[in-house]
């Protein structure tokens, strides 16, 4: 009886243990080392620029930054590690690239929120973007999903450089980068250029997850039974190209029009030549989306159309 009671004694010392080093892991790479490194860039920012309000938007920017990376670090002390666990890059994948993003445009809203008067620092969108997105970069090297190796039981790049660099679904997380800054960049000082990205991240992000949902718990289930499921993931590949596509080019053509409405509805007119030469650069987006996904879809479907003859 003495000895179940000391037994269970030293389980309940053990846990409570675990739990005080796994707050102090959190508080220390979540909470400490990031607002240190906050703190530090403020006074940074302050002696170069000397202006308050672009200090503290920068130094939210670095805190952000921080708390992204060092989270990695935190990981390996979770019960279920988010990167350790190479079963939920799929998902992992839609999460990480359309949070950032959404982590880095909502930043903007918050922070005027906060600020008193009309002290707004324009470019902070375009910034918080630019620096936070580079976290997907980082985040995705610990999240490949190449292929899957049934002896290592986890995903892995693809083999060369070469080839990762060819995948459509690599290349897409570039050429995202890539239109929200020409986009950021160009809107910058509508003071809402943040406002059209955010909404349609969100937009996808939702719609990203619910058509992944099944396609993932297969993924899932095929490992766990260890039967094959490159086409399944062949399939999620390409909903995930196609689903950042759509982003991609929302955002293209409605570019031209932002400056345009918004400029309207602050009582600055624009001519019909105007509005016309911004509905032919639309069109000519639209044209380039269709070309794309047409290209998407036959990269794909060779190699799903490969699958129905092999099982043949």
């Amino acid at each position: 009886m003495k000895s179940n009671k000391i037994t269970s004694s030293d389980e309940k010392i053990t846990k409570a243990t675990e739990l005080l080093w796994k707050i102090w892991w959190l508080s220390f790479y979540l909470i400490i080392v990031p607002s240190l490194i906050a703190v530090v860039g403020f006074f940074i920012y302050f002696f170069i620029g000397k202006d308050l309000i672009v200090s503290v938007g920068l130094s939210i920017i670095t805190f952000m930054f921080g708390l992204l990376f060092f989270y990695k670090s935190f990981d390996k002390y979770r019960k279920t590690p988010f990167f350790s666990n190479k079963v939920n890059n799929l998902s992992a994948r839609i999460n990480i690239i359309f949070l950032i993003t959404i982590l880095a445009l909502i930043v903007t809203p918050i922070f005027v929120l906060f600020t008193p008067g009309d002290n707004y620092f324009e470019l902070l969108p375009l910034i918080s973007f630019s620096i936070l997105y580079n976290i997907v970069y980082y985040y995705y090297y610990f999240q490949p999903i190449g292929f899957f190796d049934p002896t290592e039981e986890k995903f892995n790049h693809a083999i060369s450089s070469s080839q990762i660099i060819r995948q459509p679904y690599n290349i897409i997380v570039v050429f995202n980068y890539i239109v929200h800054i020409v986009f950021l960049s160009y809107t910058f000082n509508t003071k809402v250029s943040w406002l059209f990205p955010l909404i349609w991240n969100i937009v996808f992000y939702i719609t990203s997850r619910l058509s992944s949902v099944k396609i993932c718990k297969n993924i899932t289930i095929s490992i766990g039974s260890k039967k094959p499921f490159l086409e399944d993931l062949t399939i999620f590949k390409k909903k995930f190209v196609n689903s950042l596509l759509g982003l991609v080019f929302i955002l293209l053509i409605q570019m031209p029009f932002v400056i345009v409405f918004v400029y309207i509805y602050f009582g600055i007119p624009h001519g019909v030549d105007e509005i016309v030469k911004i509905s032919v650069l639309s069109l000519i987006f639209l044209a380039f989306y269709f070309k794309i996904r047409l290209y998407i879809s036959t990269f794909y479907n060779k190699f799903l159309r490969r699958f129905k003859i092999d099982e043949f």
